[in-house]
């Protein structure tokens, strides 16, 4: 061990931190250790090296315009294809490199890592497992950068509502094309990355019709939008760049429209659903929700990887915040030196909770793609069994809860974040306010948050409505709804702890979450059926099941995984001076978040008096304080080196005052004044 953490670098020793770094009671190497090895540490640090002496991946001082910054990015995106730091041999030896390959770029540049994204992992991986051998030319122009590509689902008039998105593709037998056509202006495609200026090909969703005017749903094409040499537009198409957004610039999000464009039967990705050459549709899958669903999966893995940026952005955030808290002092008892604010429990409560989280997202995170990546080597490997369709089934029924609750949780991490470092935390150089702008699409994009929600609740009720007949719930592969087997149990549990030395408990913490979850199960379902005994239909009750009850439900079903999931992680831990900081992370996240439904709590009866809220309110104050001590260090552990995380608050030195004050007269323009011609009247 002690080998290994001499090859992590140490942080600078002394200095403005250096008295905070001392409170530990750990050694924050370990602590990065236990969450993701050597051989991963250095895979990041061998990517960011690289892109430290490419003078391509310089960041500019100042603002550029927004033509400059997509040409940067697509600069950048090639360049880190052909550098080849994710090759076949690393994905097959550890696949788990994906998502930290992921996690480096999206540090050093998220728009970078968003266009990378959608070329190289969802539109080449659209074709890997949607298309068959007929699509592997498209593959290998790919891989020599011949084309680039995006996917067009989204259109103006319909976007969360897939299965009424409106371009259409007819088959034409006579000359075997696809003719793929926009109805109308509103069924314009929109928001699709890459698309407004460097995509060569996009993956478009399209109802597919063939010649006896049957409509077979939604399907993939695969249209040339561009020529590859002159990047001229395709006859019949008309593409182009959506405009400035708040954020994410480099993303060149396109609109298009298609009249009567032609693209060869062949074109069409036909795993799941072929069109002969006589015009007849073939599927080996009978049900078309199953197609449908299928067509879909993709943004299953979308979601994992948005899932993972979640943590990867929020310990950006809490780096610099905590840093700063610690170096930062304001006010003091009368005649005595200021105190920093991190000693402030007001300002503990405002970040401790938020970084014990952050930990909890990221043990959640690495835990879910090693699923992800289980799903798609079974897809790679034709694997048709019911345990595989049952891995899908609960792995979209997660990536539903987890986008959304992640993405939600990072932009309130940000914001807070940013607040938290004051006026300093407003300036570009502190990177904050380019975080949170750049985070702010991922609540929307992949899936909107509040309806995603919507697919883990019904899943849920689902899993319930069967429980109640059978009394018991089939084994499968995650056992996300393994609750229901201990139903009775666990909704007739009650709070019994005394203090909090028995609320520091795995098992207690589990039992509150047990109970929550089954109760909010049980509630949610009696309402839905209730409207449903009404003579209520099945759209309407749904509808009026989200508030206080569906959406509750999923969003306290994904907390309970987070938790589930970072006790079988520690439960790992072989080293006792780590013990008392992931007991911390534990207890911190866990009880922050149950605090959240204390009136659930009271409404089912499972507290009884007003203790249990004072004894857990205590204790979460508690950790705050213990974890306070703890929060460097830990930051420490997940930080990404200086010259990444690119802040001037939230240098490893320390040194904020100096780091502000060079920026500031560093910025261009600093010292030159206004010249405002004077009035000649």
């Amino acid at each position: 061990m002690n080998k290994e953490l001499d090859q992590i670098e140490d942080m600078p020793k002394g200095g403005p931190l250096g008295h905070a770094r001392q409170k530990a009671s750990f050694n924050w190497k370990k602590l990065k250790l236990f969450i993701e090895d050597l051989d991963l540490h250095n895979y990041k640090k061998k990517i960011w090296e690289t892109l430290r002496k490419d003078d391509l991946f310089n960041r500019p001082l100042d603002d550029i315009s927004h033509s400059e910054q997509k040409q940067i990015a697509q600069k950048r995106v090639l360049k880190i294809k052909d550098y080849n730091f994710l090759t076949d041999d690393d994905m097959l030896e550890r696949p788990v490199k994906r998502i930290l390959f992921d996690e480096a770029i999206v540090l050093w540049e998220i728009d970078c890592s968003i266009k990378y994204s959608l070329h190289y992992q969802m539109f080449e991986q659209l074709l890997r497992t949607l298309g068959t051998d007929r699509h592997e030319k498209f593959i290998e122009q790919c891989e020599r950068g011949e084309i680039f590509g995006c996917f067009a689902l989204t259109e103006i008039s319909h976007g969360s509502n897939t299965k009424q998105v409106k371009t259409t593709a007819h088959y034409d037998p006579n000359t075997h094309e696809f003719v793929i056509n926009t109805p109308s202006l509103e069924d314009s495609k929109v928001w699709v990355g890459n698309m407004g200026k460097t995509a060569t090909h996009s993956a478009v969703y399209a109802q597919l019709f063939t010649p006896d005017g049957h409509c077979h749903g939604l399907h993939i094409f695969i249209v040339p939008i561009r020529d590859p040499n002159t990047m001229m537009l395709k006859p019949g198409v008309v593409c182009g760049d959506m405009g400035p957004k708040a954020g994410l610039n480099g993303v060149d999000n396109g609109f298009a429209t298609f009249n009567k464009v032609r693209i060869p039967r062949e074109n069409m990705l036909n795993k799941t659903g072929d069109v002969t050459p006589e015009g007849t549709y073939v599927s080996p899958i009978k049900d078309a929700k199953k197609r449908f669903g299928i067509s879909l999966g993709a943004l299953s893995n979308g979601r994992v990887g948005l899932t993972h940026y979640a943590p990867c952005i929020q310990s950006l955030a809490l780096t610099i915040a905590i840093r700063y808290g610690a170096v930062r002092e304001q006010f003091g008892p009368d005649n005595q030196k200021e105190q920093s604010i991190l000693d402030y429990q007001l300002h503990q409560y405002r970040l401790m909770p938020l970084l014990a989280v952050c930990c909890v997202w990221r043990v959640f995170s690495l835990s879910f793609f090693e699923n992800l990546s289980e799903f798609l080597f079974g897809l790679a490997t034709g694997d048709k069994s019911d345990r595989q369709a049952d891995l899908g089934k609960e792995i979209h029924a997660i990536s539903c809860a987890s986008k959304p609750i992640s993405s939600w949780t990072t932009q309130m991490v940000i914001q807070e974040c940013r607040e938290a470092c004051g006026g300093h935390g407003y300036l570009k150089a502190a990177r904050l306010s380019d975080l949170r702008n750049s985070n702010d699409p991922l609540l929307t994009f992949e899936g909107d948050n509040n309806v995603l929600l919507q697919q883990t609740s019904n899943f849920l009720l689902s899993n319930y409505e069967e429980y109640l007949k059978t009394k018991k719930v089939p084994n499968t592969p995650l056992g996300i709804c393994g609750f229901l087997n201990e139903f009775e149990k666990n909704i007739n549990l009650k709070f019994r702890c005394q203090d909090q030395k028995e609320l520091m408990s795995e098992k207690t913490v589990m039992e509150m979450f047990n109970w929550l979850i089954c109760y909010m199960t049980k509630i949610s379902y009696e309402k839905l059926k209730s409207n449903l005994d009404k003579g209520v239909d099945l759209f309407t009750a749904r509808n009026e099941n989200q508030v206080f009850y569906s959406k509750t439900l999923a969003t306290i079903f994904m907390e309970r995984q987070l938790i589930e999931r970072f006790i079988t992680k520690i439960n790992e831990n072989k080293d006792s001076s780590l013990q008392k900081v992931l007991d911390n992370i534990l207890y911190l996240s866990a009880y922050y978040l149950l605090d959240k439904h204390v009136g659930i709590f009271y409404q089912g009866s499972y507290f009884s008096s007003e203790k249990p809220v004072f004894m857990i309110r205590e204790l979460i104050l508690e950790l705050c304080k213990q974890m306070k001590d703890e929060a460097v260090g830990m930051v420490d552990s997940m930080a990404p080196p200086d010259y990444v995380l690119n802040s001037v608050l939230g240098s490893s030195d320390g040194l904020v005052y100096q780091n502000l004050y060079n920026a500031m007269i560093q910025s261009n323009g600093a010292f030159e004044p206004i010249k405002i011609a004077k009035s000649k009247l």
